[in-house]
């Protein structure tokens, strides 16, 4: 896990801590999430990146625990991505969907690796090649830790009107499929499965 390069001045200038009475990770990441839920992703991305830098501290002062770090670390990427700081973003967003997160102690976090691909995904939206290599390599990546890409409910529909726009048929079949074993009640997923339907009808 490498921890990026952050202002750490103005990560501490927004939780404004007591010099005696530090916060810890959980503390600072609380923080960041609350920002993150008000839309102001770029300070939620300096806090998750302060909390992550903590987390590791305290593993290393603690050992008995699962180390937090990395999903601090992951979120600060989807952050800094909402804010459209993607160069900030994208290698905090590889580390992890590459990062083990089973061999961590962390198996129950390993759908961080379908939010860190959703957030690549979304950034080759407009080039075509890259997104159809980038979704090959997150369904790889996804079957290698026992997860069939991909699995969250809102990512699929988002992806799917994707794949429709850029006119591939495999990923369009995939999450159509996917959408439509589910019996979604909502009115837009049920128009974006005709859309995906005539889509195919007209590219067999």
């Amino acid at each position: 896990m490498n921890l990026p390069t952050f202002d750490r001045d103005a990560a501490s200038a927004l939780i404004r801590e007591k010099e005696d009475e530090p916060f810890s990770s959980f503390d600072v990441a609380s923080r960041a999430h609350h920002r993150q839920g008000r839309q102001l992703h770029a300070e939620a991305a300096l806090l998750f990146c302060l909390a992550a830098e903590r987390a590791d501290a305290e593993h290393r002062a603690e050992r008995s625990r699962p180390n937090q770090a990395m999903n601090h670390l992951a979120r600060a990427g989807i952050a800094f991505n909402r804010a459209a700081m993607i160069e900030a973003a994208e290698p905090l967003l590889r580390q992890a969907a590459a990062f083990d997160w089973a061999g961590h102690g962390l198996a129950n976090d390993g759908h961080m690796v379908e939010w860190a691909f959703f957030q690549l995904l979304l950034n080759a939206r407009n080039e075509p090649d890259r997104f159809k290599l980038l979704f090959d390599e997150a369904v790889a990546r996804c079957a290698a830790i026992g997860r069939d890409y991909t699995a969250i409910h809102p990512h699929q529909e988002e992806l799917l009107a994707i794949a429709i726009g850029i006119g591939h048929r495999p990923i369009v079949e995939r999450l159509a499929m996917k959408i439509a074993d589910r019996r979604p009640a909502k009115k837009a997923a049920k128009e974006l499965l005709a859309r995906a339907k005539a889509f195919l009808a007209t590219s067999a």
